[in-house]
């Protein structure tokens, strides 16, 4: 059961938005081998705006995202590809509907 999740929502700086796309991208076998990660989304909402959702069955299993080698990546790699730092929105999953 996924209870709780977490958007992050990222703008690229002019002309790296290949390169948001392709950090993201990148970074999808680190959330994959988290055990305690339910699902992982990695989104384009716009021409520079993209987003990231995961879904998490307890608080525990959301901190081990947000403190993983992705959350870390990501943080070194904002200065030089996005225009500001992540907007990371923690939030409760009301319903879902997933794969099992």
């Amino acid at each position: 059961m996924a209870s709780l999740g977490v958007f992050v929502l990222l703008e690229a700086k002019p002309g790296k938005e290949s390169e948001a796309a392709g950090f993201l991208t990148e970074e999808f076998p680190s959330v994959e081998a988290e055990t305690g990660t339910t699902a992982w989304f990695a989104v384009q909402l716009g021409p520079t705006t993209f987003g990231v959702f995961g879904a998490f069955p307890d608080e525990e299993s959301r901190e081990a995202h947000l403190s993983g080698s992705a959350t870390q990546a990501l943080k070194e790699q904002t200065p030089a590809i996005f225009a500001k730092p992540p907007a990371v929105n923690r939030l409760n999953v009301l319903a879902a509907k997933l794969p099992g």
